[in-house]
């Protein structure tokens, strides 16, 4: 199964979980609220889960406001992942890059046409419910370089080095600056 993530700026949170009850009973499993401290190591990791096994992002946002603490490790890790962001604007300004081309929904006017469009743009809720979360895409792991390989970079390294200092004795006699 798999589920909204919510992401939402902690001074709106009547929103967010007016939100959520909707959403909930529109029938979609919601994911809102890390236990953890916003910004924290232990933050970080059940956000990063979270985003992991949504099958959506939702990110409530106040561009007039600017940035807050933890928008941006949300908003890469959901489109890293290939994630559907949408971001619901709560206030007119500029989006930050990476979301620049999610679908927008204006939440900055009257709450329930907002929440149609909302509905009408996300997955059904049983299309969720009934999928497995995708397997997360590995980044290929380099294998660890041979003790031969670092010898012969070792060796590479020193003679660059000897022929620089070799160039640099060879201008420094050339234009006077080293005496013979």
């Amino acid at each position: 199964m798999q589920h909204l993530y919510i992401s939402y700026p902690s001074d709106d949170y009547e929103f967010a979980h007016r939100l959520v009850d909707d959403l909930q009973a529109a029938g979609y499993p919601v994911f809102v609220d890390a236990v953890s401290e916003t910004g924290t190591m232990a933050w970080a990791a059940e956000t990063r889960q979270a985003i992991r096994s949504a099958g959506a992002v939702l990110m409530i946002l106040w561009p007039d406001r600017g940035r807050r603490l933890g928008i941006r490790h949300e908003g890469v890790g959901a489109r890293r992942r290939g994630k559907p962001t949408y971001v619901l604007r709560r206030s007119p300004g500029d989006l930050p890059r990476y979301l620049a081309d999610a679908p927008q929904i204006d939440f900055s006017g009257d709450y329930d046409p907002a929440l149609r469009d909302l509905l009408a743009a996300l997955p059904p809720a049983s299309v969720l419910i009934e999928s497995a979360p995708l397997p997360t895409p590995r980044r290929a792991i380099r294998p660890p370089r041979q003790p031969e390989d670092q010898a012969a970079r070792r060796r590479v390294t020193w003679l660059v080095m000897l022929l620089v200092l070799l160039a640099i004795l060879a201008l420094g006699i050339a234009f006077g600056v080293i005496p013979v």
